[in-house]
């Protein structure tokens, strides 16, 4: 699985917004210009782990960053939550990724007899004894098979797998051979003519670790899909390694998505231009009130959904009570609806099946709009009782809180939050998530001042999630 395209809502004042290829994708850009971020950010955001082993900090400094993978999976993060969501009912994927971050601290140390890149080494060394474990018990399964044409077939597998390790033994002793260099794949270690102590990969330079870190992480993923991200990898290469890098990771693993951001042009002019974007040529300045353009394309390739939906009601059994849980989560699980479809479905709800929607359905159909107006105008509809009584369908602060979401500006969210506070029906007040939402849409001093003085008059009190927010804003 790739990732198809990126968009970033709000970095330092910028949207961004990123069609990637398959195979290979260069960004480069002044210091300072957001390439580290970027990267840091992507690869954080589609991790396949639970949402509590993501660190939601990273997305502080941005108001939303939405990422589309292949099958039509769109997956949204902010500092506060991430939602996965598709075209279809599934939501779950299997992607595989690694972020190799820049090397210009590699020499610090975790202790004082071991850097950072003989750390990684370390770890790099146990996967590939288990790797070339994995492959002496495939054969030797291969020869048990009692089915000719079976063992054939494995053994025909097998002899692939070892054409991956070959090539990255090739392009090792390609690389090392000007320094007289030859990798011992079973001793993990190098030897040098004429010199009869080896090589500890802790003895090698800061380049060859490096590159060596680079290639084993490729051929670990061992041809599958896989998306391999790397920050200024040219940092203490070669300029002859700069210059083969991307081909000897396509080499090792034609299936690898990469995603490089560079310095130097070395990497990508030789056969790789064409794949390059300039940062500056992804970003616009902020116009959050314009719907994410990866959601609206999706909005355009999803029509039937509402009649899919209907026709799958028919199937849901129970109660009133079991249909309509049965009616949210079928919902949730796309990643977003027009108005007209919501209204076509709150209608097809209450006057085709006598059902009334509740807070966990409007709240659905607020989180999957793109547009306050049209996200607001769907929650006035609680407030109208148009579908369901007030006293029966209350708004609460999580509805708030996406609602929240959707303002183009601050002073938009401010003025929600006095109507909604001051509104007796309703009596709907902000909370801390409230004001942390409203901050990363800040983009000068006054609105965060404006954000301050309201959190305050409301006696709202901060967490270590808003003070973090606080500060990067200032």
């Amino acid at each position: 699985m790739y990732i198809r395209k990126i968009e970033i809502k709000n970095l330092w004042g910028n949207d961004f917004s990123w069609t990637l290829n398959e195979d290979v994708n260069v960004l480069i850009g002044k210091n300072g210009s957001g390439k580290s971020t970027i990267l840091q950010m992507l690869n954080e955001a589609v991790l396949p782990v639970e949402d509590s082993k993501l660190n939601f900090r990273l997305f502080d400094s941005v108001d939303e960053i939405i990422v589309e993978l292949e099958d039509d999976i769109v997956i949204r993060v902010d500092s506060e939550s991430r939602s996965i969501t598709g075209n279809t009912e599934i939501t779950d994927y299997k992607l595989n990724a690694k972020l190799i971050n820049t090397f210009d601290v590699a020499e610090k140390s975790l202790s004082p007899n071991i850097t950072l890149l003989d750390y990684q080494l370390d770890k790099l060394k146990l996967e590939f004894v288990t790797y070339q474990r994995d492959l002496s018990n495939q054969v030797e399964e291969a020869f048990k098979n009692d089915n000719e044409i079976a063992r054939k077939a494995q053994l025909e597998s097998i002899q692939t797998i070892y054409e991956t390790k070959n090539m990255f033994i090739r392009v090792l002793t390609e690389l090392f051979g000007h320094t007289e260099k030859k990798f011992d794949e079973k001793a993990f270690l190098f030897l040098k003519a004429g010199v009869q102590t080896p090589i500890l990969p802790e003895n090698l330079s800061s380049g060859e670790k490096q590159v060596l870190i680079i290639l084993l992480t490729t051929l670990l993923q061992d041809r599958k899909e896989y998306i391999l991200l790397m920050d200024e990898p040219e940092i203490s290469l070669h300029i002859d390694w700069q210059r083969s890098l991307i081909k000897n990771i396509r080499q090792i693993n034609p299936n690898c998505q990469v995603i490089i951001a560079t310095h130097s042009p070395t990497v990508f002019y030789q056969g790789w231009i064409e794949k390059m974007a300039r940062i500056e040529e992804l970003q616009s300045a902020s116009d959050l009130e314009t719907e994410s353009a990866i959601l609206a394309e999706k909005n355009k390739r999803s029509e039937g959904r509402v009649q899919k939906i209907k026709s799958d009601f028919k199937n849901f059994s129970g109660g009133i009570p079991a249909k309509l849980y049965q009616f949210n989560r079928k919902i949730s699980a796309y990643n977003s609806f027009t108005r007209e479809e919501c209204i076509e479905l709150l209608d097809f709800l209450l006057k085709e099946n006598g059902i009334h929607p509740d807070v966990i359905t409007f709240t659905s159909f607020i989180s999957k709009l793109n547009s306050y107006a049209d996200a607001k105008e769907i929650f006035d509809l609680m407030e109208a009782e148009t579908y369901t009584r007030l006293s029966h369908v209350r708004p609460n602060d999580i509805t708030l809180n996406i609602l929240i979401k959707k303002v183009s500006r601050v002073e938009q969210g401010i003025e929600l939050i006095q109507n909604l506070s001051n509104n007796q029906k309703l009596q709907l007040y902000p909370d801390i998530i409230t004001f942390s939402t409203l901050l990363g849409k800040a983009k000068n001093t006054d609105e965060i001042r404006l954000i301050e003085e309201m959190r305050n008059y409301y006696g709202v009190k901060t967490n270590d999630i808003y003070l973090n927010k606080l500060n990067f804003k200032r």
